[in-house]
């Protein structure tokens, strides 16, 4: 039985090993160096972003060669942010797109939360772009939430920015009842003071102007867009941003133009194609060819319009605006189908886990109850038995101390009287057998040794 319950209790052992959850070896941590090397390459990256864009692949190999090297998921995340911010800056669409979407997924894997205002900002850009304004206000939404989530007041400002900004292009571009009010002046407002509330959300306001001073140009309030525009230049050229100049330049240039100064206005938007083409941006460069196109148009100047407008025109092509609106809803639609797959796959295996890890417990606790009622079952025989040896133990002292009594009363009172008549005849006169009565002297004597031992004996046992 012994035997029998060791084996069960072995048994018992592996299964409560099989049980028990793996640990994850222990990976890479980033040095404190490290990390704090990796922050300033996110802020260089952020700030390039809006600048000097062809500068960032050198930021995302940095980046990716500290994360590999160091195990720092948030390295290698922005190193894709800034890869994808690149290729769209560089109107490599469907690669941006591609690269974002794996940016995506390692943000998801790798729990690093604080980057998603920025990668659905990207992606919604890219949809903009490529005219696809559904998909666009459905990743702008994503990114807004996670800001809000994140508590991330700079990240909701410029979702906010974002948002105003789509909703005026998709009313300038599909043709929109213009009778209706055009609700993202209300956004943008919003969101500017916000950003006009606090010293530090200043950088902020660098979009917000140009936002709300390309609602006035388009609404031909070309005074209040004249005062917004030269606000956002005027920080966008402290803070050295580039692609914001683009934008200011344009809304600035364009709200001059019409209101008499044509050629300080026409000078503006020169200045904005050129920091455009310094910074090799192609899309941006098609746009300003066609606000310049408005301008002479406006101006009668139809030769230079057309000029204007045919070399847009070429370079729309040559970005594949189309083309980019399916491919790219293509890769997000197929990221999200195959992120669905991916979750239910990880739910079968949840699934299977959990309905194994059940069975082990079940088969567990019923090898348990089984050992617990055999220990049960051997206690109560070892038990039994116990009790069937006191018993017999009693029973056992009992009949010695029966023996010891007959013998020490009852054997020996007549024995006592046999050899006190030897003892008489001896002293008689009467002739008896010598012979005989030595003999009969020496059983009796011999009959007193054995009783005297076994009496001894029998003491001795009672006591041990």
């Amino acid at each position: 039985m012994t035997a029998i319950a060791q084996r069960l209790s072995m048994l018992i052992c592996a299964l409560a090993l099989m049980v028990c959850c793996k640990q994850k070896p222990a990976g890479k941590t980033s040095t404190p160096s490290n990390s704090n090397e990796i922050q300033q390459l996110i802020k260089t990256g952020e700030r390039l972003e809006n600048a000097h864009a062809d500068s960032l692949p050198a930021v995302a190999a940095r980046l990716l060669e500290i994360g590999q090297a160091g195990g720092s998921k948030k390295a290698i995340v922005y190193s894709r942010i800034f890869t994808a911010h690149y290729l769209w800056m560089s109107s490599r669409h469907e690669e941006s797109m591609t690269a974002a979407v794996k940016c995506l997924a390692d943000i998801e894997k790798y729990d690093i939360n604080e980057a998603y205002p920025e990668i659905y900002g990207l992606i919604a850009n890219l949809h903009k772009e490529s005219t696809n304004f559904k998909m666009a206000f459905q990743a702008q939404e994503k990114g807004l939430k996670w800001a809000i989530a994140n508590k991330d007041t700079a990240a909701i400002i410029g979702n906010l920015s974002m948002k105003a900004m789509f909703i005026h292009s998709y009313r300038k571009g599909h043709g929109v009842d213009n009778t209706l009010p055009d609700s993202s002046i209300n956004v943008q407002i919003r969101a500017l003071k916000v950003a006009e509330s606090s010293p530090k959300y200043e950088l902020l306001r660098i979009p917000l102007y140009d936002n709300v001073g390309q609602y006035y140009l388009d609404n031909k309030d070309y005074k209040r867009a004249i005062v917004y525009a030269a606000k956002g230049v005027e920080l966008a050229e402290k803070y050295d941003r580039k692609r914001s100049l683009t934008y200011g330049y344009c809304w600035l240039g364009q709200a001059l133009f019409f209101t008499g100064g044509r050629q300080e206005g026409m000078e503006y938007l020169n200045k904005a194609l050129d920091i455009t083409r310094a910074i090799k941006e192609p899309y941006r460069e098609m746009e300003i060819y066609e606000h310049m196109y408005d301008c002479y148009l406006y101006a009668g100047d139809y030769k230079t319009a057309l000029g204007l407008l045919s070399k847009a025109k070429q370079m729309r092509d040559s970005v594949r605006v189309k083309v980019n609106e399916v491919k790219l809803s293509e890769l997000q639609i197929k990221y999200e189908t195959a992120k669905k797959d991916k979750e239910i796959a990880e739910m079968d295996q949840r699934q299977t886990r959990r309905n194994r890890q059940l069975i082990v417990t079940v088969a567990g606790c019923l090898l348990f109850i089984v050992f617990s009622i055999i220990l049960f079952l051997q206690y109560r025989i070892i038990r039994k038995d116990n009790q069937l040896r006191i018993i017999s133990s009693l029973r056992k002292d009992k009949a010695l101390e029966n023996i010891a009594f007959i013998q020490s009363h009852e054997l020996r009172k007549p024995l006592a009287s046999i050899l006190g008549l030897i003892t008489v005849i001896k002293l008689s006169e009467q002739h008896v057998d010598p012979e005989a009565l030595d003999k009969l002297e020496k059983a009796g004597e011999d009959l007193d040794t054995a009783i005297r031992s076994i009496i001894v004996h029998v003491e001795e046992e009672a006591k041990g």
